[in-house]
């Protein structure tokens, strides 16, 4: 018996698993909105930002954080415009990962 439900949770462990690892972001705006707005709405500059940084928390060796390769915030903001005029129907989350990503050197 005691077989037979341990098998029984593991097997739903391993079904609930893919949906448990998927990132909620909340507070991301679409890359439409990105474009739109940016030069405007400084929340969504400051929104970018702590993203980026939650981010770069993950990484253990602070000498091997990506964003150590940003000398300033307007690097960022101008990734991510380009990213936008290009994709403007991703979400700006979408554009901080790919950033991010490109930065760690994967």
């Amino acid at each position: 018996m005691k077989t037979k439900l341990f098998l029984t949770v593991m097997l739903n462990c391993c079904f609930c698993l893919p949906a448990v690892s998927q990132i909620t972001t909340i507070g991301a705006k679409d890359c439409g909105q990105w474009v739109a707005n940016s030069k405007s709405d400084p929340s969504m500059k400051w929104w970018l930002l702590g993203f980026m940084s939650g981010l770069s928390s993950g990484i253990e060796d602070v000498k091997n954080d990506p964003l150590q390769k940003i000398t300033s915030t307007a690097q960022i903001f101008l990734w991510m415009d380009n990213y936008c005029a290009k994709n403007p129907l991703k979400n700006v989350s979408n554009g901080g990962n790919i950033l991010f990503y490109e930065l760690s050197g994967k």
